[in-house]
């Protein structure tokens, strides 16, 4: 095996190892500060948006300061070790929250402590240019594709046995879980190299040639609404909506997680290698924000774990065309030894769309008079944003035809 092939699988089996880590316990975060912890739905969802509230703040510093420095892999090593504190202190809150005298304010250190694990997930910032760095031009919307599968392969796992933990011997186990998933995820990424960038390093004048570019701003403002509308929902108060309304069990909100991220890894994949070389990215796009806007609208449909599954699907097959596209937007047309600003710059917004997405549906369902009434409001208000993605894709279109010959 040649070193570079070695390399890509470490730098894969990382990529699982990263990801696995931070995701065995958001399938039931919200229901489990709520319920256990007594958090309101607005801190439950400041909980869950503080998660990508860091990674706004850290994301855009770090792609700059990678590209001064011209390395990616340090910072990946730091974020593992971040992950590895936030799971330490998920588990202590975990094993505190099973006494008899629960201590009051107790979810304020999960805010903490998710905050922490958002700031381990902005190092995907250097993580996703240290792998991309190898390819340029087209290949880079295949790369793109073809790192989202573990992305969201290891969610996929991770969710359904951290569930599954939960349910079934205690949430603290599905911490303890992600615990030595980061322990594992960094003696892996000891053993990557690292090939420095060429040219020079990043500069002011650089930066903001970087930021006015317009393919990487286009990609960021589409992905910052597909954030939105998932935080809102999917990673925010479809678990909620699933226990107090169809009375799915927590080891059951596993398989809810898996239904939405199995077709989003597997049309990421295509997305990018099949799909957009077709039909072209921008119909690609507006078919991905129809597809969410569609789950959106049937979420308050269900009444039954199965048909709350077949949204899920939806949801996650939506996803999975626009992710990849709007990250190859973001680093395609720019230089190796700036895609660190360029993916910081995608990023850090787009966890504008992470946070304000949840603390959004918990201000809704809060101000709407009945908690059914208020998950229904808060679908319908994600719709309305998964909407206005598709029309921007559309009008980002514009005057080519929708779609081309195949």
């Amino acid at each position: 095996m040649n070193t570079s092939k070695r390399n890509e699988i470490f730098l894969l089996s990382a990529v699982f190892l990263f990801w696995f880590s931070n995701y065995t316990y958001p399938s039931f975060l919200t229901t489990y500060v709520t319920n256990t912890l007594g958090a309101a739905k607005t801190l439950a969802g400041m909980i869950v948006g503080s998660y990508g509230l860091t990674q706004m703040i850290l994301r855009i510093p770090l792609g700059i300061v990678s590209d001064m420095l011209k390395k990616r892999k340090m910072f990946v090593m730091i974020g593992f070790g971040l992950s590895i504190v936030s799971a330490c202190g998920l588990t202590l809150v975990a094993l505190i929250a099973g006494r008899e005298n629960v201590p009051h304010g107790l979810a304020y250190a999960v805010l903490i402590f998710r905050g922490m694990s958002g700031m381990m997930a902005a190092t995907w910032v250097n993580f996703s240019v240290l792998y991309a760095s190898s390819y340029q031009g087209d290949q880079v919307v295949k790369a793109m594709s073809r790192i989202i599968v573990p992305q969201f392969g290891s969610q996929v796992v991770a969710m359904l046995l951290g569930a599954q933990l939960a349910g079934s011997v205690g949430e603290v186990w599905a911490f303890v879980l992600a615990l030595a998933a980061g322990v594992i995820g960094l003696i892996v990424m000891a053993q990557v190299q690292e090939q420095p960038p060429e040219g020079e390093p990043m500069t002011l004048r650089g930066f903001l040639e970087v930021a006015r570019n317009r393919q990487v701003l286009s990609g960021t403002a589409l992905a910052t609404i597909y954030q939105l509308v998932v935080w809102a929902t999917v990673q925010g108060f479809v678990q909620n909506w699933a226990r107090d309304v169809i009375g799915v069990t927590t080891g059951q909100l596993g398989y809810l997680s898996v239904a939405y991220l199995l077709p989003c890894t597997i049309l990421s994949h295509f997305s990018g290698t099949v799909l957009a070389s077709k039909l072209g990215r921008k119909p690609v796009l507006v078919l991905g924000f129809c597809a969410m806007a569609g789950a959106c609208l049937l979420y308050p449909q269900t009444r039954s774990l199965a048909g709350l599954i077949a949204v899920q699907i939806l949801m996650g097959s939506g996803v999975g065309l626009i992710m990849p596209l709007t990250m190859a937007d973001a680093i395609e047309t720019v230089p190796n030894e700036k895609r660190g600003a360029a993916m910081g710059i995608y990023q850090a917004i787009y966890g504008l769309g992470m946070f304000l997405g949840p603390v959004i549906g918990g201000f809704v369902i809060e101000r709407t008079s009945g908690v059914v009434q208020g998950y229904i409001a808060n679908f319908y208000v994600a719709t309305g944003i998964a909407v206005f993605g598709g029309l921007l894709a559309l009008l980002l279109t514009g005057r080519k035809k929708l779609f081309k010959k195949i």
